[in-house]
């Protein structure tokens, strides 16, 4: 006898939220870390160099510290369902209607999202080969260039979970 490879779909797609839930909670405390530690970074910097004191290598730190902000950021956004639709034109829809919209963005959102995760593999690949480090401080970039990877593709899983709840007509929970 055959068994299904999905017993219970509800169940499985609650465990798949539970789940990338407490990555994307894990993820966001990490992207709040990140700009804590750049708003500390700007502080510094800007009263150090009021008093002429300049410090080099805050601007590559910066920098670094600009990747988890921003891709932390989105996976969370997309947890949220705060990232960019149109609310005004879905309102409109009645609601299986607007559950299969927003359930089809998501996944042709997906689509882009994907192309840039494989580029930034590609990238992460080459540059890591080459043993890529910042100028003036010598950090290795390679962690950082993983850990956009590892966010663009967090937020792929949760953009798919969202279209499939919403296909589904199941409401997400936050």
């Amino acid at each position: 006898m055959v068994r299904p490879l999905i017993r219970n779909p509800g169940a499985d797609m609650r465990l798949m939220e539970k789940t990338l839930g407490w990555l994307v909670r894990l993820a966001a405390g990490l992207g709040v870390a990140s700009l804590v530690a750049l708003m500390v970074l700007t502080v510094v910097t800007v009263v150090f160099r009021a008093i002429g004191i300049a410090f080099p290598g805050t601007y590559v730190l910066a920098e670094l510290l600009l990747i988890p902000t921003v891709t932390c950021a989105l996976a969370f956004a997309a947890w949220d369902g705060s990232h960019t639709k149109v609310e005004l034109l879905v309102q409109t829809f009645s609601s299986r209607v607007s559950d299969w919209s927003q359930g089809a963005m998501l996944l042709l959102g997906t689509v882009f999202w994907g192309f840039v995760l494989y580029a930034g593999v590609e990238e992460a690949l080459r540059r890591g080969e080459q043993g890529e480090i910042t100028p003036l401080l010598d950090i290795p970039v390679a962690p950082f260039r993983w850990l956009m990877v590892a966010a663009i593709a967090l937020m792929i899983a949760v953009c798919l979970l969202r279209a499939a709840q919403y296909l589904a007509h199941q409401e997400p929970r936050k």
